[in-house]
């Protein structure tokens, strides 16, 4: 697993209440199986101005730049500028973490082998597999 060096972040677009809705950015990662939103390192998140233009469910973006310009494709004028300024906190905090002394080869080599990527439609299906493998000693 190898971080996106391209300034790339994904960005999780959510209903909150009331009226609201959050953008939530996530480092893009690089792994054998394509390129993934690492959900577990919230870079930033902060509320969105409430909007009648939309409604539904959570949706996705990836970002890659702060211009507000670039970003109307989501069809949310409004959003642009908040998406712009958000884009540029989390890149400000993933640059910080980068500029972290790195692990050792050894250490990092450990983690891409122990870093296991499950589609998140088979999810439900591995936990269960693995909660078979964990119970199947213990005499019933």
């Amino acid at each position: 697993m190898t971080f996106s060096a391209s300034g790339a972040l994904a960005v999780e677009l959510r209903p909150h209440p009331p009226g609201h809705w959050a953008a939530t950015y996530y480092p893009m990662v690089h792994t054998l199986a394509g390129r993934w939103a690492d959900v577990t390192r919230a870079l930033h998140e902060h509320l969105l101005p409430a909007t009648e233009d939309v409604s539904g469910s959570s949706q996705w973006i990836e970002m890659r730049s702060p211009d507000p310009e670039h970003h109307r494709g989501i069809h949310l004028p409004a959003w642009g500028q908040p998406l712009a300024a958000g884009y540029l906190a989390a890149l400000a905090v993933y640059d910080g973490e980068d500029a972290e002394e790195p692990l050792p080869i050894e250490h990092a080599q450990q983690l891409r082998e122990a870093t296991v990527v499950v589609p998140t439609g088979q999810l439900s299906e591995w936990v269960l597999d693995g909660l078979q493998d964990e119970t199947s000693h213990i005499p019933g």
